[in-house]
């Protein structure tokens, strides 16, 4: 997974990254880039995300055959919620 070094961030303070991830076309390798993606940017955060939109691109060779393909997101990471002190 590649994230944006810097985020950007909202309005409401929370953390906006563009995300990418590479898939070829064998069965079953854009669902697993979908949920390796979801727990790395679920450990980027720190806590739950919004996905903003995905897009997924074609890589060619030189003559024109697919040979893989990017898969883009846009997430907004969650503000985080403060924890109550414990109680002693």
């Amino acid at each position: 997974m590649l994230a944006d070094r810097t985020p950007i961030m909202a309005e409401d303070g929370s953390r906006v990254y563009s995300i990418i991830s590479l898939y070829d076309g064998e069965p079953g390798s854009r669902e697993q880039a979908v949920k390796s993606m979801d727990i790395d940017v679920t450990n980027l955060c720190g806590s739950g995300y919004t996905l903003n939109s995905e897009i997924s691109r074609p890589i060619m060779n030189r003559i024109g055959e697919v040979t893989s393909s990017r898969l883009i997101w846009e997430i907004k990471c969650d503000p985080k919620t403060e924890t109550a002190p414990a109680l002693q």
